[in-house]
């Protein structure tokens, strides 16, 4: 049947895909992959290539990683009508995106766009910092304790009173403000109760226990911070 599917791949270790979301890409017509550059390589893509059959048509697109809303529309729009005309000849259409579709996820522009024209399907993913505090036996949150999960891309300006008044954290998209988010960290004695990770589950992971040691040129584009005030380590 004709649909359009948005599917999860987790952090990087294509095993952490869902069954189910393995068995529909087995299915697909074809499957949209997306690019931060043109002629970039897709990482949710080589995720999910020990899953796809020769079958499976890929195609890629480039989504710009910017903030301006005109430039992403105008790349968007295009690509939400084109998975529109290929639903409607009948094609099964699957769009890949890395951790969980509804979390950050560039998918969300589609889903925006496409969710009244055709028949839409959200396969869940494995979120990076979920498989991360499993990975490493290191709880997130206990009993009541809320989880704030914080997206350090843009202004920072209340991140400060956000690291003094909860006691655990997920600090993702650390990257370009790694500096800023260390010296923060070091200055409310929080390096002991947080842990980075820069490409979870992928060959080149590198974990990071002592932040005080960390540079920005050490981490990779793909880096999350897990802080817990109520764990030992």
């Amino acid at each position: 049947m004709s649909k359009f599917y948005g599917i999860g791949v987790g952090p990087g270790d294509p095993e952490l895909l869902t069954l189910k979301a393995v068995n529909c890409l087995k299915a697909l017509d074809i499957l949209v992959v997306p690019q931060g550059r043109k002629g970039g390589q897709s990482e949710a893509h080589i995720i999910a290539s020990p899953h796809l059959p020769s079958s499976v048509a890929v195609i890629a697109r480039h989504f710009p990683m910017t903030a301006n809303q005109k430039e992403m529309d105008d790349a968007i729009d295009p690509i939400a009508e084109e998975i529109k005309a290929l639903v409607d000849s009948g094609k099964s259409v699957g769009f890949v995106t890395l951790g969980d579709p509804m979390l950050y996820s560039t998918y969300i522009y589609l889903l925006k766009r496409l969710k009244d024209q055709i028949e839409i399907e959200t396969i869940g993913g494995l979120s990076s910092y979920s498989a991360m505090a499993s990975g490493f036996n290191r709880p997130l949150v206990e009993g009541d304790t809320p989880l704030l999960i914080y997206p350090c891309t843009e202004d920072l300006s209340d991140l400060e009173q956000k690291l003094m008044t909860h006691e655990s954290i997920v600090l993702m998209k650390v990257y370009r403000n790694f500096d800023i988010i260390k010296s923060l960290l070091m200055k409310h004695n929080l390096i002991k109760d947080a842990v980075a990770v820069s490409d979870f589950s992928k060959p080149n992971e590198k974990i990071y226990d002592n932040l005080e040691t960390v540079n920005f040129e050490d981490i990779s584009y793909f880096t999350t911070i897990l802080i817990n005030k109520g764990w030992q380590k």
